[in-house]
């Protein structure tokens, strides 16, 4: 346990890292920094989740106030207790004198819960009552006391999993999980590995450089204990090295051995067969063998027919009987291309499917690890616009079709494999993974030279990053692939749809998060045109209606919208998008919505989401889909049922790290409580929706709650406390930018200032 005194000068602690993994992590926790919620840091032992705290408290409201932190599972558990909560004059044995715990000492600083997955669940009750209560007991006294300070913890354990298995309670997860911080091991920054090794390098008591070999060397190294563990090394180097300078043979010494492999006896021949690609390993180890054995016999029939101890006709038949099966999965991969260049994805699908069960039986090489490969890529691609990016089976041919290429085919082409994969862990929002996917899809496209492919990376990025609620950061990411503004040329050739129309989905949704109404508006009518240049090609066609209807639906433009939603709809059923039919369903009910048609709206949003979305596993929607159906209900008069949902929506979307509409959620709710009477409450929760939105860089959902508070505040007798608000969210913008909640805002005002 450490703390920073209060009244001493904050230092902050120096990171260092160029990673584009980390420089998201640090743009997020900037912008949570200066809220005063509870934050949860992730990631992997040994990846500097106290460095981020620290840097959470510096860059925090209350930087000179103390910063403590306690290891809950350094401590049996009754000193934890005591050592948080402090403790009275006699309430145990050796407690000789009053104590103050650390939730008093801490002040207005900020707490440092480290390893919180470790703390006993008996504790759990009694921290989750503190961060509700904002107060405590010290251990054997009865005098109330306020907690006035920021907890923030960290664990390098997956706590939604202690959660489903009982060890960890569920209401303490989502109350420290406000906000999340997933802190990124050393396998998903090795670019950073060369800055990090000279900043330690810098540190020791003598100073040592390394040659450049020796840092490939350390940059291409496994290093499960992450940043801690380089810096062990180097310390190493440090104090033991002979030599000031580190080459790559000095530096063999000092990393961990390499294993050796023990020589091979039957059973482990015979493991090693069962592992062989395809069903029927029989059949793959008899090509095997046969391979070998005209390998080895510079391919004499006879010779090899001697070696494997049959006659020349066997091996004849044999061969025969492969190559047949392997040209007629090469006739079904090239019909079914033809397929799927006309949008046919139906028809494409049975001919790769039997192509597959021909290429299975034809025996391992890299002729046919490359056919399969092939079949599978286009397999995906073809499931992917059937059922949707959601897609189980697509995830499962993209997954085979990795593997299969894996060290066949380059990097170029399983970047693009990855982006299939993404795709399904992102309809899944699974973000965790998502990004992972997407950070290995970078290194290999931009490894590859290919400018499509490293714009194919950045669009998955910047997808990820809306969701994720990052929209600067995405628009930034689509900038640095070269698709920011995004200009009208046609890429996405390896996908199968159009990329280009998919960048502009999300540089419209970004750039209308963030504020940039003007550019929205552009990009929108871009879509609407767009939609119309892709009549030829229905999936293409559905991206740019999406877009178009979704920044129609945000501008509240619904004369817009109806057409374009109903045009998405019967697209999608037509072509069995089953996605995107969902998509337009949603649509179609904020539609009805604005016309007053509540009940219809009702069902049209929740059977999009319901019957298209989740019954297929997909939940990318559910944030955009919550807020429309929460505020569907609140317009008919059920306040209470929209008050559960943005409760339950609020759980599900941390529990995904979905922020991307989580003001929206949040002042949903405190309208709804509005509505119910519960005027504290519903003030409680549009100021959280106010924290949450300029936290995010949200600024639409910033627009629309501080003109409910204000109504609220204006309602309560505190005119001047809503003036000074709406004025302070509304000085920035552009007045005349084309966004009606911008417009309702700026009437408000005026009338509050008459």
């Amino acid at each position: 346990m450490r703390d920073i005194p209060s009244g001493l000068p904050a230092i902050e602690p120096r990171v260092v890292g160029r990673a584009p993994a980390f420089l998201h992590l640090l743009r997020l926790l900037d912008r949570v920094a200066h809220t005063d919620r509870a934050v949860l840091i992730s990631g992997p032992t040994g990846s500097g989740k106290e460095v981020m705290a620290q840097l959470i408290h510096h860059r925090g409201r209350e930087p000179h106030a103390p910063f403590l932190d306690i290891n809950c599972g350094a401590l049996p558990e009754h000193l934890v207790e005591a050592e948080l909560f402090g403790y009275a004059k006699g309430a145990f044995t050796g407690a000789v004198a009053n104590h103050p715990g650390y939730f008093e000492r801490v002040g207005t600083g900020t707490l440092f819960l480290d390893e919180i997955g470790e703390l006993p669940l008996s504790l759990q009750p009694k921290l989750l009552r503190v961060l509700e209560t904002r107060s405590f007991r010290p251990l054997g006294s009865t005098e109330v006391r306020r907690f006035m300070g920021r907890v923030v913890a960290a664990s390098h354990r997956d706590l939604e999993a202690q959660v489903r298995t009982g060890h960890f309670r569920e209401d303490l997860y989502y109350r420290l999980a406000v906000f999340v911080l997933d802190v990124p091991g050393l396998d998903q920054r090795r670019e950073d590995i060369p800055e990090l090794v000279q900043h330690f390098a810098s540190l020791q008591p003598r100073p040592i450089t390394f040659s450049e070999a020796a840092l490939q060397r350390l940059q291409h190294h496994a290093w499960p204990g992450n940043i801690r563990q380089l810096r062990s090394v180097v310390d190493r180097l440090g104090v033991l090295s002979e030599k000031s300078h580190i080459t790559a043979e000095e530096l063999a010494d000092f990393l961990n051995p390499q294993p050796v492999t023990e020589q091979v006896d039957p059973v482990s021949l015979a493991d090693a067969l069962l592992t062989l690609p395809g069903e029927d390993k029989l059949a793959a180890a008899e090509q095997l063998l046969i391979d070998r054995a005209m390998q080895l016999s510079e391919d004499n029939k006879s010779a090899a027919a001697r070696l494997l101890g049959v006659s020349r006709k066997a091996v004849e038949r044999r061969l025969a009987a492969r190559s047949e099966r392997q040209r007629t999965a090469e006739d079904c991969l090239e019909e079914a291309q033809r397929h799927i260049q006309a949008a046919a994805f139906k028809e494409a699908v049975p001919l790769l499917r039997m192509g597959l069960d021909r290429v299975r039986n034809v025996g391992p090489s890299p002729e046919t690890q490359r056919l399969s490969y092939d079949l599978h890529r286009l397999l995906g691609v073809s499931l992917r616009s059937l059922e949707g990016w959601l897609s189980a089976d697509a995830l499962q041919a993209y997954e085979a079709a990795f593997h299969a290429g894996d060290g066949v085919v380059d990097n170029a082409e399983l970047s693009s494999i990855l982006f299939g994969i993404w795709t399904t862990q992102l309809m899944a929002m699974d973000l965790g993974k998502a990004r992972g996917t997407v950070q290995e899809m970078l290194q290999r496209a931009q490894g590859s030279g290919d400018v499509d492919l490293v714009a194919e990376a950045h669009v998955a990025m910047a997808n990820t990053l809306f969701w994720l609620g990052d929209s600067a950061e995405a628009l930034a990411c689509l900038q640095r692939g070269g698709l920011a503004p995004v200009a009208d040329q046609e890429r996405g050739r390896t996908q199968g749809f159009d990329l280009v129309g998919l960048a502009l989905n999300f540089e419209g949704l970004a750039a209308f998060q963030v504020g940039d109404f003007e550019r929205a508006e552009a990009v929108r009518q871009r879509l609407v045109k767009r939609a119309e240049q892709t009549a030829e090609h229905p999936f293409n066609q559905a991206i740019a209606l999406q877009g178009a209807a979704w920044l129609a639906c945000l501008f509240d433009d619904m004369e817009a919208l109806g057409p374009l939603a109903a045009d998405l709809e019967k697209l999608s059923a037509r072509h069995g998008f089953v996605f995107y039919l969902g998509v337009g369903q949603i649509f179609r009910g904020v539609h009805l919505t604005a016309q007053g048609r509540f009940d219809e709206a009702e069902s049209a949003i929740r059977d999009g989401f319901e019957v298209h979305m989740l019954r297929n596993g997909g939940k990318l929607f559910y944030s955009f889909h919550a807020w429309k159906l929460g505020e569907a209900l609140l317009l008919a008069g059920h306040a209470a049922e929209s008050d559960r949902l943005m409760s339950q929506a609020m759980d599900v979307c941390l529990d995904h790290q979905d922020r991307a509409y989580l003001g929206e959620l949040l002042d949903v709710q405190g309208r709804a409580r509005q509505a119910m009477g519960d005027l504290e409450g519903a003030e409680d929760a549009l100021r959280s929706a106010m924290s949450t939105s300029l936290a995010l860089g949200a600024m639409p959902a910033r627009i629309r709650t501080a003109t409910h508070l204000a109504e609220l505040l204006h309602a309560s007798g505190r005119t001047r406390s809503a003036r000074d608000l709406l004025d302070k969210t509304l000085r920035p913008l552009d007045k005349k930018a084309p966004f009606s909640g911008l417009h309702r805002a700026l009437k408000l005002l005026e009338q509050l200032a008459t």
